[in-house]
């Protein structure tokens, strides 16, 4: 007779339920997306000559409204000057003020802080790969361990998106890791065979915090949320709140901004993006096509991702299965954010940053498919399939590790130029009385220069960002305005931000029909008012720089040399 008390012998195992082999997948996942972020970040770092860990010069604009957040100066560029969001990112800027209230340094910090919300971006594309491949919240399954496993080495040939995101010290890790948790969450919703529940916290905490982030956000959580309602009615109650939640955090942030600032958008927006719809849409679809072109296998995954849709599509008004939605989902989020900035125009920054937050989940249709292909290959040797993959991945790497190390030089001149400026600020903190600046480069300098600094691009001056709605020049940088400039003419304009610097016969070439600053050099009243100096360094460094009459006046230092106006060939101007 058998003893059902007795203990089960040691060797005897139950087989793991359905609920532990989802806490060993995700536990999983996110050592693999902990591992890839280590690798990753210290790669894309050396391949691009090791630009430095200061961030860019960008994001130390942001940094310098964090400081002055802190110190309890509020949301301004200049202590004691005009209220201005020069930060695009709301709740980046918010997060950057922590390190700064410890004091010190906070670069190594913030680095910190980029790097574990990169690993939750990582981690956040792992799951969804997991359920694309596999089924509704079900990480066990051996197809979607696959596909988890092919995500996370495909990450592996995409440096680009780790030196934005960890290195930069933008909002990139940030914006994609609130944009993959919200299309995680609602692809589980969508998915799960179970009633969903009433609410889902981390799906409300996304979706709020996206517009909070950058003011597209809005329409990810909005488009999202609407989207996972269509493709499962039955979540409609978790998915609404996350709409509503969206919209609440879009109405309370420009609500507090039309209080504060005056202006319901981030003034970065009036400075980059022209009133012209028409050129702005030219312009981001030059952006789009340079990515095709430009981006290693964007030819190929941008069509995989339409037919990924549309089978997906079809799949499920025919015969519904298990992935299904959330690779629609995911196509949506993928042209969603390609196409937003098509709108908006783009940038001019190396790499497309504004791409960056859909690459971790960019190779999806290649994964899938390499899935699908290996399925049909069943028959052949498994010595040969997995052959032919790590040749497909060892290609894949290297393609675009070759691409990447070739933009080294782009990358770099960004990181440069914040270190740059902050070398100069606390060179210039010497001088008395401290020049009123104008800046072309206005992050680094930020930093560490104690006197005013006028954004010459608009991005911190609100009078020069909406002093002509229609921005004619290079992109992002198009909001000079001449006449503003002389309301407001400042001590001295560096050109700290060029790379040279030119003790004799220095010129800086200007033409009549230049834009931008520029155009100020050929201005008789700016040549009767200006003159060039160079300014000496040290070290055998050396900026050149208009200095305004009036403050050499005042300013006994050998370290000024006065290059004079002869020496300079202007276009339209003298000879």
């Amino acid at each position: 007779m058998t003893d059902f008390s007795a203990p089960e012998p040691p060797h005897a195992r139950r087989p793991a339920t359905t609920g532990q082999r989802g806490r060993r997948g995700r536990l999983t996942d996110l050592l693999a997306a902990a591992a890839v972020v280590a690798v990753m970040a210290l790669l894309s770092w050396i391949l691009a000559g090791a630009p430095g860990t200061n961030g860019i010069d960008d994001a130390a604009i942001t940094r310098s409204y964090s400081e002055n957040i802190a110190n309890g100066h509020g949301f301004v560029y200049n202590i004691g000057g005009e209220r201005v969001e020069g930060a695009t990112s709301f709740l980046w800027t918010l997060v950057l003020a922590i390190p700064y209230l410890a004091g010190g340094n906070p670069e190594t910090a913030i680095l910190l802080v980029a790097a574990g919300f990169t690993v939750a971006a990582v981690w956040f594309s792992l799951r969804i790969a997991r359920r694309a491949a596999g089924g509704p919240g079900s990480p066990g399954r051996p197809g979607g361990t696959a596909a988890a496993v092919l995500s996370a080495l495909a990450l592996c040939g995409l440096p680009s998106f780790f030196i934005w995101s960890v290195w930069s010290m933008m909002e990139i890790a940030l914006w994609t890791a609130l944009i993959l948790l919200l299309l995680d969450r609602l692809s589980q919703l969508a998915e799960g065979a179970a009633p969903p529940p009433r609410m889902d916290l981390p799906l409300l905490l996304a979706a709020a915090a996206l517009p909070l982030t950058r003011p597209e956000g809005i329409a990810v959580a909005g488009g999202l949320g609407l989207l996972a309602i269509v493709l499962r009615p039955a979540a409609w109650r978790p998915a609404g709140l996350a709409v509503v939640a969206a919209i609440t955090g879009f109405a309370v942030l420009t609500l507090g901004r039309m209080a504060y600032f005056g202006f319901p958008f981030p003034n970065t927006y009036y400075a980059k993006v022209s009133a012209d719809r028409l050129q702005n849409i030219l312009d981001g679809a030059k952006y789009f096509i340079s990515f095709l072109t430009g981006q290693p296998f964007a030819e190929v995954l941008v069509p995989a991702w339409l037919l990924l849709a549309a089978v997906s599509i079809i799949g499920l008004l025919r015969r519904p299965a298990p992935g299904q939605r959330t690779r629609v989902l995911a196509a949506a989020a993928v042209f969603g954010i390609l196409f937003s900035y098509v709108m908006l125009g783009g940038d001019h920054f190396a790499l497309w940053r504004f791409y960056q937050p859909v690459m971790p989940i960019l190779a999806l249709p290649l994964v899938l498919g390499g899935l699908a292909l290996l399925r049909a290959l069943q028959p052949v040797r498994r010595a040969t399939a997995v052959g032919l993959g790590l040749a497909a991945l060892l290609a894949w790497s290297a393609v675009n590790a070759i691409a990447y190390r070739q933009e080294r030089f782009r990358i770099a001149r960004e990181f440069t130029l914040s270190a740059r400026g902050e070398v100069f600020g606390t060179y210039m903190n010497g001088f008395s009385p401290r020049p009123s600046m104008g800046v072309v480069a206005a992050g680094g300098i930020a930093l560490t220069y104690g006197g005013e600094l006028r954004d010459l691009m608009g991005l911190n001056w609100v009078e020069m960002a909406h002093a002509n709605p229609i921005k004619i020049g290079f992109r992002n940088h198009a909001s000079f305005d001449a006449d503003t400039f002389w309301k407001h003419p400042l001590d001295l304009l560096p050109q700290f931000h060029k790379p040279g610097c030119q003790r004799e016969n220095w010129t800086e070439a200007a033409r009549a029909s230049d834009t931008g600053v520029k155009q100020l050099f050929v201005q008789p009243r700016f040549q009767a008012e200006y003159t060039p100096v160079v300014l000496e360094m040290g070290g055998g460094r050396c900026t050149n720089a208009f200095a305004a009459n009036r403050w050499l006046a005042q300013v006994d230092s050998g370290r000024i040399i006065r290059a004079g106006w002869d020496a300079v060939t202007l276009t339209g101007g003298k000879r």
